[in-house]
């Protein structure tokens, strides 16, 4: 007697054949009863009709998290799943009330991408060429943080003989040691908290630091005093410009208590890197556009200490005083005139339409 004939779907196979596709995707959505779906730069694409069946996940679902029955009773289930060809960072959770489960999926690459290969100007390395201060990479999720923290750590690791300590959750880069010493520690596997493992990093002898997130009053103070005290100290956050950064890193702390933590972060920041990920003009993939501001100039050291002038850190960044800093929208429409994007996505991507459609319209020959 023949053993009966298993035909339910490999999930883990079509996702490396997805993988293997030359067409530009960021995610991918396997949502119970529903086709996959990909995140592509003009959206979100079915791959195929078939509804993927709960048994068909059974499998794939055992091997992120063996124990994810157990676990997503307690809420979602956030792992990295390692393919021969990339990392996944896989989030497992329930919708309609426990009855239908989605892994949401984030590809990654196995190795960061060159510093050179990002999109960002070659002065950028100046900021990661400083032994102390503080660097923030920021906005909006799924704009490409990861990537390019992953990059200048990578860049440190392969050029400097220093002890590299990050604080993520999860670790979505595995960094190998080259001419540094890496540690990746991740929360709450290896430390309970960002605060906690900023805190312990402290005590574990490094150079610098990588802190996956800012997003308490604790993590802020300890990463401006770290920053402020002799270590390189990388940090992402979710805010769409140089100026809400400030604002952002500032608002953690009390009114009566700012003014001291003002002249902190006027003394240890290096720079900040505000980026977005834009469509390309052909739709088939991402262009990184970008809104620096350097630290490395007398004017921004005292605005960033007196509230009332932080607002001016924009227009300071426009008169191109430093030649490094710059304005996103500065960027976006030179994006657009050299028709690397679409006006259209530019203006979905600024967070100043009017300003932008000004300059956008300025570039038309009349």
């Amino acid at each position: 007697m023949t053993a009966p004939h298993d035909d339910r779907r490999d999930l883990t196979r079509e996702i490396l054949e997805l993988i293997d596709l030359p067409q530009t995707f960021t995610d991918i959505h396997i949502e119970q009863d529903r086709p996959i779906m990909i995140k592509t730069p003009r959206g979100w694409l079915p791959v195929g009709e078939e509804p993927v069946l709960f048994d068909e996940m059974r499998p794939m679902l055992a091997s992120i998290e063996p124990e994810w029955e157990t676990l997503i009773q307690h809420g979602a289930i956030d792992r990295p799943f390692v393919l021969t060809r990339c990392r996944l960072r896989c989030n497992l959770y329930r919708t309609y009330g426990g009855r239908k489960l989605v892994i949401s999926i984030r590809r990654l690459p196995l190795q960061p991408l060159a510093l050179d290969k990002l999109g960002l100007p070659a002065y950028v390395r100046s900021m990661i060429d400083s032994a102390k201060g503080l660097i923030l990479v920021t906005g909006p999720t799924g704009s490409g943080k990861t990537t390019t923290i992953a990059s200048m750590l990578d860049y440190i690791n392969r050029n400097r003989t220093s002890h590299i300590v990050t604080i993520e959750q999860p670790i979505e880069y595995e960094l190998e040691c080259r001419s540094s010493i890496v540690s990746q520690r991740e929360v709450p596997t290896d430390t309970p908290t960002f605060p906690a493992g900023l805190r312990e990093a402290l005590r574990q002898k490094p150079d610098v630091i990588m802190v996956g997130e800012v997003r308490d009053p604790e993590t802020a103070e300890t990463a401006l005093q770290a920053g402020e005290s002799g270590h390189l100290v990388l940090a992402t956050m979710h805010t769409g410009s140089a100026i809400a950064t400030l604002t952002r890193l500032l608002s953690f702390f009390p009114a009566e208590h700012r003014e001291r933590y003002a002249a902190t972060l006027a003394n240890s920041l290096i720079g900040i890197v505000c980026q977005c990920l834009v469509p390309s003009a052909d739709g088939e993939s991402f262009v990184l556009a970008s809104e620096l501001l350097f630290n490395n100039n007398q004017q921004i050291g005292p605005m960033i200490m007196d509230a009332a002038k932080l607002p001016f850190i924009g227009e300071f960044m426009k008169r191109k005083e430093d030649n490094m800093s710059r304005l996103l929208n500065e960027h976006l429409a030179s994006l657009v005139a050299k028709n690397q994007c679409l006006a259209r996505d530019a203006l979905r991507m600024t967070y100043n339409r009017l300003e932008l459609h000004e300059l956008l319209q300025a570039q038309v020959p009349h």
